[in-house]
Order: C-alpha cells, then sequence, then structure tokens
C-alpha cells in the first residue's frame, strides 16, 4: 500500500508522525521522504555521515544503469528498532534536487511493493515542488492539522481545495482522511477530538485520531536520535500504534476496492513477511543500518 502524509500550513509535525507511524507499524514498512524542502531524516539516524549521501535523488542516477526498484533498495538504510522490518528511503538533500525528480515512476514503484507498505511524507501541499503524482497515486492520503482554532478552520475553508490537490473525486471519494496533533502552546484553545469529528464529517473528512504532544520522544526522530528507555513506550510511539491499526485499515479497504485482486489478501493489521518476489535478500544488496548513538549498540542487536 501507499499512504501519504501532509500538511496545509505550517508545521504540525507531519515528519515525525510518519516516522511514530513507521517506527510502530505492523507490517514491513517504508517511510519515504517525499518532502520537496528536503531531506532531514538522514541526518538524524546517521548524524556522523557515515553512510554518505543516500536518497532518491542518488537512486533515479542509479536507475540510468539498473531497474528502478533495486537503485531505490540500495538507498534504503533500517530503522534502528530493533525489528529490522522498518525502513527510511531518504529525500533529495536539497529542493532543487527534488524538482529533478520523475514522481510518477516513484509512485509506480511505491505500488507495486505490494506487503511492503510505502508512508511516504510529502511535506505542505500547494508548496513548489508538491509530489502530485505521489499523493495522486496513494491508497490513502492522511491530512496532518494542529489542534487549534486558526488550523483546523483553515482545513474547513480549503477542504475542497486539498479534494482536489490530491487528485480526488469529490467528497464522495474516501481517500482523505485527517490526523489531529496536540499542542500546549501558550494561549492556543485545544478542541475535544470528538468535537473536531462531529465538525469534519460534515464535510465528508473522517478524523482517524489525535497524535499527543510529547516533544520528548518526537525529538528521537526529527533532531538526534538518542533514546533513553522510555522512549518505545512513550506516549507517542503508543499512541502511534493505535492510529496505525486504524489508517492501515482505511487503506487497505479503499486499496482493495480500486485495485481489486492485485493487494495482498493479508489484513494490513498482521505482521506478515514481504513477497519474496518484491524483496529478494539475496539478490539486493543489504540494507545498511545508520549507526547507533554511544550505548544503544547493544540495545539494537548491532
Amino acid at each position: 500500500m501507499l499512504i501519504t502524509f501532509a500538511s496545509l500550513r505550517g508545521s504540525p509535525g507531519t515528519s515525525a508522525a510518519t516516522l511514530a507511524l513507521t517506527w510502530t507499524w505492523p507490517r514491513h514498512a517504508i517511510a519515504a521522504e517525499c518532502d520537496p524542502s528536503g531531506s532531514q531524516a538522514l541526518a538524524v539516524f546517521d548524524p556522523g555521515g557515515s553512510l554518505g549521501h543516500r536518497g532518491v535523488f542518488e537512486a533515479m542516477l542509479s536507475a540510468r544503469t539498473m531497474p528502478l526498484p533495486q537503485a531505490l533498495w540500495q538507498q534504503v538504510i533500517t530503522l534502528p528498532d530493533g525489528t529490522g522490518r522498518h525502513f527510511l528511503l531518504p529525500g533529495s538533500q536539497t529542493p532543487r534536487a527534488s524538482e529533478s525528480l520523475q514522481w510518477q515512476r516513484l509512485a509506480g514503484v511505491f505500488r507495486s511493493w505490494g506487503s511492503l507498505d510505502v508512508l511516504a511524507d510529502c511535506g505542505r501541499l500547494r508548496a513548489r515542488g508538491t509530489p502530485h503524482a505521489v499523493l495522486g497515486n496513494a491508497d490513502l492520503t492522511v491530512l496532518v492539522v494542529r489542534n487549534d482554532r486558526h488550523s483546523l478552520r483553515s482545513l474547513s475553508s480549503a477542504a475542497d481545495v486539498v479534494r482536489e490537490e490530491i487528485r480526488l473525486l469529490g467528497s464522495a471519494d474516501d481517500g482523505l482522511v485527517v490526523m489531529v496533533v496536540s499542542t500546549t502552546s501558550s494561549g492556543t484553545q485545544r478542541f475535544p477530538v470528538k468535537e473536531i469529528e462531529r465538525q469534519f464529517a460534515k464535510l465528508g473528512l473522517p478524523v482517524v485520531g489525535e497524535l499527543p504532544w510529547d516533544p520528548q520522544a518526537a525529538t528521537q526522530l526529527t533532531d538526534t536520535f538518542n533514546p533513553g528507555k522510555r522512549f518505545e513506550g512513550s506516549a507517542l510511539l503508543d499512541r502511534a500504534r493505535q492510529l496505525g491499526l486504524e489508517i492501515g485499515k482505511r487503506a487497505f479497504a479503499r486499496s482493495r476496492r480500486l485495485r481489486g485482486p492485485e493487494l495482498t489478501e493479508h489484513h494490513p493489521a498482521r505482521s506478515v513477511r514481504p513477497r519474496r518476489q518484491l524483496v529478494r535478500r539475496q539478490q539486493l544488496p543489504p540494507i545498511p543500518r545508520p549507526v547507533a548513538p554511544s550505548g544503544e549498540r547493544d540495545r539494537h542487536g548491532d
């Protein structure tokens, strides 16, 4: 499945949400950085740069001499969550490099990976270089919005524009859902999720839930990865596990309806191995693991 994540305005935490969901995803999954503003996650998990320049831009260059799926797989690194089934495909280093990417080809590969789910961070909608081809080919798009009056009002007034931006057919198309991110900014009014659900239901926008305000855990995914013992049990990851099941079910249902029998018969909430014809480890180069911070090597099995 291909599931895209985007925001309407500002920085509500789309990148942190995408990585948290990938980290806790019940199946094999790749967090693909498709944000045209540039890559950030590689520097988080490989701060010393020991893995060199990696990403979709380098994959497109390599695809001149090899199939694109293989070229992409060479750029993937394993997330240090200890499972060995969650990965990261870094984005382009600069916005200029993003503008040269062939998003339609990339979207085609993402959709072809079957039971290897792709969670693509597409950044802000209507920004320069927005990967419309990836958004338009998604089984489900998750719009990340901050829980404050201004952000919620902006989404309410722009619901039709958002649908058009991601190429949905109208309010009857269930390819768009909303995920709310909590905030504790001083002077900001936070609304109950049930109330947000009722208001957005009138616009045909289902709300899958709310991620908690957990800056300490989010920093491990967006700044410097140096987790303590409480990281795996943090409020962010606990809630991400629950939301991942709901998002996966919705994406699976829509994909099954649109794509038919080509979709794997496995339920998205179950942990399954990727199809061997899609991910043959003996034919593809090994996926490098990011260098773990000091004191974390034993924890992640390095």
